[in-house]
């Protein structure tokens, strides 16, 4: 548990801290959950860059001792040795939290290039020694660009502070090549935390791709104070929301139903056309049940028990556009997480937002086909513990999949070549 618990931590730190509006880069009229996943690798690189840039040169500043300062440019070929790994800053943030933090216990694993052979490593050990720690396991094999020199593995139990100044021993050595210290238990920043439980998905409400009216001018409820407002009325209700909860029901306005029946009678007239058969099918039942009507807006929680009834879908509030990695997440857990509030009045046939509009009339028919269901939680399962690169090609593939316009016939192809 301590290990998924850093990990989120670890997230949270390299967390986006930019908006999608125009002022952090993003363009305007361009908007679709593939350029959202790039954007998101984007701006994630640049955080983890600078949190990793600033803990280096922090480390750096902190050497003032001048021997150790001659020593830290002899290595790396000359240069000075600025290079923590993200695992000890992450580390070294830990044992700045304080001194109940410094004294807690750490598993680590280091990998050492040994020039001397056995002497460097009697020297490893004597090191470990020197600072308390305890080596839980070793184990060497011939580096195998260099016959000469060894490669060991050092698993070790220490305090914190202790293992960190152990690394900055170790990497004065002029017996070793190079250190690198990999994460074991709850230091580890390479894999990113996922959830395991439908309740995780507490922790996957992150709108740091959020595109809101309170941020961007050519948004069209920018100057509309009482739009704005009820945005965030509605948004809070989503944060509110945890797993178990019944879904809340929203009041909606007068407004915003005519706006819900323009948009509805504007696909009614167009789905003979345009839909395929699943939607179309879905879509009747919706209507049969009268969750579907032109004069009001379906619930998400009747919505919810719609799908679940059908595909074992289910629906959990959220309060605006989410990332992709905590958007395809949910699918894996067949729970589509779902806004609540509506499109501005002035613009009923767009929204550069997913709106509950969106959601109902787009997304939530396709969700009650079996296929279509299946190949949601696929994706889904196929996110968690992705790398940002693969998260960009998921939501290149369910980018796809999940525009309601011709999602389905992309779908029907997809399909049959999955199983062909």
């Amino acid at each position: 548990m301590a290990a998924v618990a850093a990990a989120q931590k670890n997230r949270e730190m390299f967390a986006i801290k930019k908006s999608y509006s125009i002022e952090n880069g993003y363009p305007a009229r361009r908007r679709s959950l593939v350029d959202d996943a790039r954007f998101e690798t984007l701006v994630v690189k640049q955080t983890k860059q600078s949190v990793l840039d600033e803990a280096r040169q922090r480390a750096n500043d902190s050497s003032v001792d001048p021997e150790i300062e001659a020593t830290q440019k002899t290595l790396e070929g000359g240069e000075e040795d600025s290079g923590l790994t993200e695992e000890e800053v992450v580390l070294s943030n830990a044992i700045s939290e304080g001194p109940e933090a410094e004294k807690a216990l750490q598993r680590a694993a280091l990998i050492l290039r040994l020039r001397e052979g056995m002497n460097s490593l009697s020297r490893v050990l004597k090191s470990v020694e020197k600072h308390q720690g305890v080596v839980c396991h070793l184990e060497t094999r011939p580096n195998q660009s260099d016959n000469n020199q060894l490669d060991a593995l050092v698993k070790v139990e220490m305090t914190r502070v202790s293992l960190l100044q152990l690394i900055k021993s170790l990497r004065q050595s002029n017996s070793l090549e190079h250190v690198t210290l990999i994460g074991e238990d709850n230091i580890s920043v390479k894999n990113p935390w996922f959830p395991r439980h439908a309740s995780d998905l507490d922790n996957c409400n992150h709108l740091m791709t959020k595109y809101e009216p309170d941020l961007d001018m050519n948004h069209p409820g920018f100057a509309d104070k009482e739009y704005r407002q009820r945005r965030k009325e509605i948004a809070e209700i989503a944060f509110a929301y945890k797993y178990g909860d019944p879904i809340p029901f929203i009041q909606y306005a007068e407004t915003e139903t005519k706006t819900w029946g323009s948009v509805f009678n504007t696909v009614l007239e167009l789905m003979p056309k345009h839909a395929c058969s699943e939607y179309c099918r879905v879509f009747k039942m919706l209507q049969e049940e009268g969750i579907f009507t032109p004069d009001r807006i379906p619930q998400l929680e009747e919505m919810s028990n719609f799908l679940k009834r059908h595909t074992g879908f289910s629906l959990r509030p959220a309060a605006g556009l989410l990332t992709a990695r905590d958007f395809l997440a949910s699918l894996a857990f067949r729970i589509f997480q779902s806004t609540q509030y509506v499109r501005h009045k002035n613009t009923p046939y767009h929204t550069p937002e997913p709106d509950c509009i969106h959601e109902l009339l787009g997304h939530m028919p396709l969700l009650a086909d079996p296929s279509f269901a299946q190949f949601s939680q696929e994706i889904g399962l196929a996110s968690l513990g992705a790398s940002d690169a693969e998260i960009e090609k998921l939501s290149t593939v369910s980018g796809i999949l999940l525009n309601a316009e011709d999602c389905s016939r992309v779908l029907r192809v997809m399909v049959k070549s999955r199983y062909a």
